[in-house]
């Protein structure tokens, strides 16, 4: 079911940057943090598991699960900017204006973590580059053990309580690459609690845990204020998405379960990456260029889902043999638990 929670994620920031209106926004804050969550404790467990801390395979794999996708939405994104310059601009204040520096920023990934960038050819940039750098937290070591995991866990406290308190707020407290760090330690904690105690999160709880989610993002800034949606509905998401990851960790689905869970998931990161694409592409056809709302959003998410179908074709044509064929080099020091397994880190 981590597939399709993927794939609920990927939908929910759709929704977000095209719902329109300023209430959906946070739907994709708190997609990205759970998707966070279930990133740190897939990548600490397949640095434990798959790679026995073999870098080289490791970014190697992580390389081409992340870019290949991604530069081929920016290179579309590029060529329809550069067709139609005054439709991409009234789409997205994102494609207005590009030079060559902003092309080379775009291209590089890495100085996108920073939010300063405004001209953004793919838009999920962002989380990508701040996920690489995440990545590179947990080899330097806090995935090799649960007490330095501990230590990044505590930085990030500190961290996030210092925007609480302070007058960075919002922006930091979201918008930071280092907020990151917050997800990535919980994600890698439940990986070594898991491992280190028979307390468990039964899968019964995870269909209770998700309406839970659900209600506690649906509320934020509708029943209870925009305040809350930003403060303590934000952290709660990640008690929340911590709890639903643990359960989700138990789940032994059947084969054909797993396969279809596993398709979804699939679809993930290409929605993700090409949502905005593909949106443009249904402004254009059926609505304005500048078209929001949840009209518009009930169009682009189905073919968001169309292009995603395509994309990862692709991916599993060209991508997944040469990705399979650097797993099956690693030094795998165990068989990937049964947690893991449950969360697709035998693919990782």
């Amino acid at each position: 079911m981590s597939g399709a929670l993927r794939l609920l994620l990927a939908i929910m920031v759709i929704l977000s940057h095209f719902g329109g209106d300023p209430y959906y926004k946070h739907f994709g804050y708190y997609a990205v943090r759970v998707f966070f969550i279930l990133s740190g404790f897939a990548i600490t467990a397949a640095l434990n598991e798959v790679y026995a801390f073999e870098l080289k395979r490791f970014w190697a794999n992580r390389a081409l699960r992340l870019l290949p996708l991604y530069y081929l939405v920016l290179m579309a994104t590029l060529a329809t900017v550069l067709a139609l310059p005054d439709e991409t601009a009234r789409f997205s204040t994102h494609w207005a204006g590009p030079n060559l520096t902003d092309f080379w920023l775009n291209l590089m990934l890495l100085p996108m973590m920073s939010w300063a960038h405004g001209f953004r050819l793919v838009m999920p940039a962002w989380s990508i580059a701040v996920e690489i750098m995440m990545y590179a937290y947990l080899v330097l070591g806090f995935a090799r053990r649960k007490s330095y995991a501990t230590m990044l866990f505590a930085a990030a406290v500190a961290f996030h309580t210092i925007t609480v308190f302070d007058d960075s707020g919002w922006d930091a407290r979201y918008f930071d690459p280092h907020s990151a760090t917050l997800g990535f330690s919980i994600g890698a904690l439940i990986y070594f609690w898991r491992r280190e105690t028979r307390l468990k999160v039964s899968p019964r709880a995870i269909l209770p845990l998700l309406m839970l989610w659900i209600a506690n993002t649906a509320g934020g800034g509708w029943l209870l204020s925009d305040d809350y949606a930003r403060l303590e509905g934000f952290y709660l998401n990640s008690v929340i998405g911590a709890a639903l990851v643990a359960a989700l960790a138990e789940w032994r689905p059947t084969a054909a379960l797993r396969n279809v869970d596993g398709y979804l998931g699939e679809l993930a990161y290409p929605a993700f990456l090409c949502h905005s694409l593909a949106g443009f592409a249904v402004a254009l056809t059926f609505f304005e260029p500048d078209a929001r709302g949840i009209d518009f959003t009930l169009v682009a998410i189905p073919a968001s889902l169309v292009v995603a179908v395509f994309m990862a074709t692709l991916n599993q044509r060209w991508i997944e043999p040469l990705r399979r064929k650097i797993r099956r080099g690693a030094k795998v020091t165990a068989p990937p638990s049964p947690e893991g397994q449950a969360l697709g880190v035998a693919g990782a």
